[in-house]
């Protein structure tokens, strides 16, 4: 969910909530079961540069997302890097693209998709989905969604703006996101976070936050090729704190099979979950919920999937382990998930955080190198690191 990263970078009610619960907890994983260390960490790229997302590419490169830091750090520019992972050290420049919006002020990318993935994205070309902020955005309104396709460096590239409809229009079964009674409510923030074949995913938070049960954090899936919303009712409520912040097309370009990723306190707790998503029928399968180290945690949040062999690797992050990955067996051909094993990145350990790190987060993760936002100790500057994780 970006929650801690989305709080630093461009607010918002989700971040807000969440962050509240997770940072007081940010302690060691003594005790936890089933998890387990090892590997190594580097910063990448410039100060100021978080990495969101990743997708591969050709010939062993990445597309990876971001947001720089513009002037004082408080407003960002959305970036695109291409190459090998391996090459981008500490240092290595990013193309940082100007949203073609009217009065942009702040803006970030969160995931990308390539046309190695996606034929229906031109070779050569990416398609990234994130968030905007306008002075020009209706009076209320924080963050409105994006999607951009065209070249890495940005020139030619185009810009779509999407908003949550508050209405029902264009939903699926015509599920409004703001309820009748509440004549004043509007979508304050639509914020797409990943996005593969027809697909984009995300969450929105609502103002007022707390409207006729509905609170803020609700999840969301967009269809490009329908121009259509589905909101999420995760557990037959969308008051339970449900986003989405990863997606995986399982079976390749033409598969309507997807798994989405993200977290949730449909089970009573806020835990990690993945689930099935069948987009030709508009069907959802049963949630799989996930704790770090398959022990009681106060927060536990899904970032990023990338599939692997017998399963995925998940990205998380939970009141019990800053940043960590997870290895979960799954089974496409009937749709099942198995049980976790988890592997901490220990990053506010590294040589990176001499004196310990004051936030640490897990964003993206690729093959077995996950990646996110540090800040160490006595410092305010964000970097972004690369953590290879071994022994799984």
């Amino acid at each position: 969910m970006r929650v801690m990263k989305r709080n630093l970078l461009i607010g918002g009610a989700t971040a807000a909530l969440l962050v509240t619960a997770i940072v007081p907890a940010l302690a060691s994983t003594s005790g936890r079961s089933n998890a387990k260390g090892g590997g190594s960490v580097s910063s990448i790229l410039q100060t100021g540069d978080i990495v969101t997302g990743v997708r591969g590419t050709t010939n062993g490169n990445v597309i990876l997302t971001g947001s720089a830091a513009t002037g004082s750090g408080t407003q960002t520019k959305p970036f695109l890097y291409q190459g090998r992972l391996t090459s981008a050290a500490a240092g290595a420049a990013v193309s940082e693209l100007t949203p073609s919006f009217p009065d942009v002020t702040s803006a970030t990318f969160y995931g990308p998709d390539t046309h190695s993935f996606n034929t229906t994205i031109p070779s050569g070309q990416v398609r990234a989905v994130g968030s905007y902020q306008s002075s020009s955005s209706p009076a209320g309104v924080i963050n409105q969604g994006m999607i951009y396709l065209g070249p890495v460096g940005g020139s030619g590239g185009s810009w779509t703006s999407i908003d949550v409809p508050a209405d029902g229009t264009n939903t699926v079964g015509h599920v409004r996101a703001c309820p009748k009674v509440q004549v004043k409510c509007f979508v304050m923030d639509t914020i797409p976070h990943s996005t593969m074949g027809d697909l984009v995913v995300g969450d929105y938070d609502l103002n007022p936050s707390v409207v006729g049960g509905v609170i803020s954090a609700n999840a969301f899936i967009y269809n490009m090729s329908r121009n259509q919303w589905t909101l999420l009712d995760l557990g037959g409520s969308r008051s339970n704190q449900t986003t989405l912040y990863a997606i995986w097309q399982d079976g390749g370009g033409k598969s309507t099979i997807y798994t989405l990723a993200g977290g949730s306190k449909a089970s009573g707790v806020q835990r990690a979950f993945l689930m099935n998503y069948n987009e030709r029928t508009q069907t959802f399968g049963k949630p799989k919920y996930f704790s770090y180290g398959n022990a009681p945690a106060l927060v536990t949040h899904f970032e990023g999937i990338t599939a692997v062999s017998g399963g995925f690797h998940a990205v998380a992050i939970s009141s019990a382990q800053e940043a960590s990955m997870a290895f979960v067996p799954a089974s496409i051909r009937h749709g099942s998930f198995g049980a976790a094993r988890w592997y901490p990145a220990n990053v506010a350990t590294s040589s990176l955080c001499p004196d310990g790190c004051s936030i640490v987060t897990g964003n993206t993760v690729y093959g077995n190198q996950v990646m996110g936002l540090y800040i160490p100790t006595g410092t305010t500057a964000p970097h972004t690191y690369l953590a290879t994780i071994s022994g799984q």
